[in-house]
């Protein structure tokens, strides 16, 4: 049976974080550059120490951040995924996966139907990507979505290369309807499942649900 992966990001306190944790979903995430929802390791590290993050993977968001600073909160949380969001080149990550032992996902900005093309020097290197949408000079987080009729594009590449992917951007419980047809492999929701800044269980748990109807719809076609 396949399973719609989940990812719940920009988790900024404890509280969010305990919330997440209370779910289904597969990633928790937690953003390590600047951003308004910016964590630094240490706090991160301490709220795991209070609350286990269960089954859980954990991932953690850069953008263009030099390796040393990416090392040091590898070393500081159990993190499983470094998620490069911004520029990061195919040497970059080559050596960043070399000094650790983290699975590394690169982040691709849709722009056009040409852009799946920027993700081929990493085949072979990187073990997930993530497809968004820039916004100015945002990187991500921005609660804004690309046109999903380009998710086929990234699916067929995945399908090929086996390298397996999320779609992250405007991504909540009303756009939910619109892009669960499009039957992507994971999907990644931060600004969505928000309440005054803050996760909200109750649109988690409508998240989950939403998932949880579509794969049982597709799996007893």
């Amino acid at each position: 049976m396949s399973k719609t992966k989940v990812k719940f990001c920009g988790n900024k306190s404890l509280e969010d974080y305990e919330a997440s944790v209370q779910t289904d979903a597969d990633y928790l995430g937690f953003v390590f550059a600047r951003s308004k929802r910016q964590v630094k390791p240490e706090q991160v590290a301490d709220w795991l120490s209070s609350v286990p993050p269960r089954n859980k993977r954990l991932v953690g968001i850069f953008v263009n951040q030099t390796k040393e600073e990416i090392l040091h909160a590898v070393r500081t949380v159990p993190l499983d995924v470094v998620q490069c969001h911004g520029d990061e080149d195919l040497t970059f990550i080559k050596e960043l996966k070399a000094d650790s032992e983290v699975d590394i996902w690169k982040v691709i900005h849709h722009e056009d139907v040409s852009t799946v093309e920027k993700l081929k020097p990493f085949i072979g290197t990187i073990d997930g990507f993530v497809v968004d949408k820039k916004l100015g000079n945002q990187y991500g987080g921005t609660g804004t979505s690309f046109n999903w009729g380009n998710i086929p594009l990234y699916d067929n590449f995945s399908k090929q290369y086996n390298i397996p992917y999320l779609i992250a951007g405007g991504i909540n419980g009303e756009t939910l309807q619109e892009l669960l047809p499009y039957s992507p492999q994971g999907i990644d929701l931060s600004s969505g499942i928000e309440e005054n800044f803050a996760k909200s269980k109750e649109k988690m748990n409508l998240i989950e649900r939403m998932v949880r109807e579509h794969d049982k719809r597709t799996n007893t076609r």
